[in-house]
């Protein structure tokens, strides 16, 4: 198997798997149901403070 071979193949291999990652992850973070999820993980490196005092 030559250089240039090798290198069709990996090209060939790498652009369908990265084609696969790509639709598995638009379709985790386009249903429907993973809308709380990705509000709770939005909001939990927000610290969970009540109202300021003097703010106006």
């Amino acid at each position: 198997m030559t250089h240039e071979t090798m290198v069709i193949i990996a090209k060939t291999f790498g652009l369908f798997w990265m084609m696969g990652f790509f639709v598995i992850v638009a379709v985790r973070a386009y249903r429907p149901g993973a809308r709380a999820a990705q509000d709770h993980a939005a909001r939990s490196i927000l610290p969970e403070t009540g109202p300021r005092e003097g703010a106006e």
